[in-house]
């Protein structure tokens, strides 16, 4: 009997794939038609995305698409009023969460083509999804860019990796603003010793929506980060955007009362991290950008805030892992 299993299954009513690692007893699922949603992952009797509380919760539940597993975000965060600019053109994106945003992006609730799954000891469990602008009318209307995503998601030796491109079809440069959501399952509220380390270098103030309100700095709390702070009181609804040291970044979050640490790494295509504590849900993410919120109408060096484009032609490449330790 394999190790490995990737399989398509119907939970819900939704179709779903399943990947599984007997070896270190774990499994991940993903939703491909909601925003290809890497939406659950367990490892060693270990939770480590919070998932909502059915998958059909994805489809009947408002604004669940981007509240639980790992949505997959173009733009990351909020642009003010939709609107933005690059290169000359301008940018009115639809304003999702009235009166003042766009957020988040479509590709989080849309639905993705599955490509490919599969299983062997090489290449561990798999499942391979794309979405393309081009097939998306209304998304080309204000974005008119054939921007196509291709995301790999693998499931070996209890690492669950999420690498992907993106690459611009088309025949003028794309902004590009990505991002990831993962919740991490954290058990809050219980008086529990909790420690997040991340391997910050400067922080940047935000307002409550994370929107940016100054230069970075380097803080207390950015440098602290790197050796570790507790998290056990990180306010509900709070928000810290911060630069990363670059390279590939590793952050940790340590149940210490448990025994055991969640691990997140991802490359450095991926310079800023947003921390984020949910309400609606025992949840805290860490949120990898290519840039900072709402960096096309900063008044700020583009070297500052990750606002940069995608070349006609172009892939831009991403890889992300998590496990327990």
């Amino acid at each position: 009997m394999s190790r490995y299993a990737a399989n398509r299954i119907i939970k819900d009513g939704m179709a779903v794939i399943e990947l599984t690692d007997a070896g270190s007893d774990s499994v991940a699922e993903i939703v491909p038609e909601v925003g290809n949603n890497l939406y659950r992952f367990e490892s060693g009797g270990r939770q480590v995305l919070v998932p909502p509380a059915s998958v059909s919760s994805f489809k009947d539940v408002e604004l669940a698409d981007f509240q639980y597993g790992t949505p997959i975000l173009f733009p990351p965060n909020r642009v003010k009023d939709g609107r933005m600019s690059y290169k000359g053109r301008e940018y009115h994106l639809p304003l999702n969460e009235p009166p003042h945003f766009h957020l988040h992006g479509e590709i989080c609730s849309k639905a993705w083509e599955v490509v490919e799954t599969g299983a062997s000891e090489e290449r561990g469990a798999y499942a391979i999804s794309r979405f393309r602008y081009a097939a998306h009318p209304a998304i080309m209307a204000y974005f008119p860019h054939p921007l196509t995503f291709t995301v790999t998601v693998s499931l070996r030796e209890g690492r669950l990796e999420m690498n992907g491109t993106i690459a611009n079809e088309g025949q003028d440069e794309a902004p590009l603003a990505f991002g990831l959501h993962p919740y991490f399952a954290i058990p809050f509220g219980n008086g529990e010793e909790i420690r997040l380390q991340v391997p910050a270098t400067a922080e940047w103030p935000v307002t409550n929506l994370a929107l940016v309100a100054g230069k970075p700095e380097v803080t207390a709390y950015s440098r602290s980060l790197s050796e570790g702070v507790s998290i056990a009181d990180y306010p509900q609804l709070g928000c810290n955007l911060l630069t990363l040291a670059g390279g590939d970044s590793t952050c940790r979050m340590e149940m210490k009362d448990r025994g055991y640490t969640i691990a997140y790494r991802f490359g450095p295509e991926f310079p800023y991290v947003l921390l984020f504590r949910p309400d609606w849900s025992s949840a805290y993410s860490l949120e990898p950008y290519t840039y900072v919120t709402d960096a096309f109408n900063l008044p700020y060096e583009h070297e500052w805030t990750g606002a940069r484009g995608i070349a006609a032609g172009e892939t831009f490449r991403f890889s992300t892992s998590m496990w327990v330790e």
